[in-house]
């Protein structure tokens, strides 16, 4: 009867425990018999912003900076314009460039630019570096 009188408390613990949606792993200790329960906390979910421009709006990006190679010039994920050079001057456009009127971007070759580059207002300064990207060596 005391075997009885100490197991059905316990089943009826155990059954709660296992019914606990925060339960991770159920550790059962030797000497006293009892069940332990080890909750592990996991450390919240970074937040990811994903951009859908549009120029491909079926598509996904998660940076800022989305670099042309082909047509040397920057589309902003943030602010929604177009960078591009005419003449000696970066030009900041909310419509798209005139030597690009007709060309599907979508298809078009282009990179985005690692996250260093994503608080950087002024990323056509490295146009140097990025003229001599190659979409394969990434």
């Amino acid at each position: 009867m005391k075997s009885i009188n100490f197991v059905f408390p316990m089943l009826i613990m155990l059954l709660f425990v296992t019914f606990d949606a925060n339960a991770q792993r159920v550790v059962k200790t030797k000497p006293a018999h009892k069940v332990v329960v080890v909750k592990h906390r996991k450390t919240p979910p970074k937040k990811v912003v994903i951009y859908h421009p549009g120029w491909a709006p079926k598509k996904a990006f998660y940076r800022r900076w989305i670099y042309f190679l082909r047509y040397n010039f920057y589309w902003d994920n943030v602010r929604r314009v177009y960078i591009y050079r005419n003449g000696n001057v970066w030009v900041t456009s909310v419509g798209v460039p005139a030597f690009v009127v007709n060309v599907d971007l979508d298809k078009e070759k282009y990179v985005e630019l690692p996250e260093g580059n994503d608080g950087d207002e002024e990323v056509y300064q490295k146009n140097e570096v990025h003229l001599k990207m190659n979409v394969d060596s990434l």
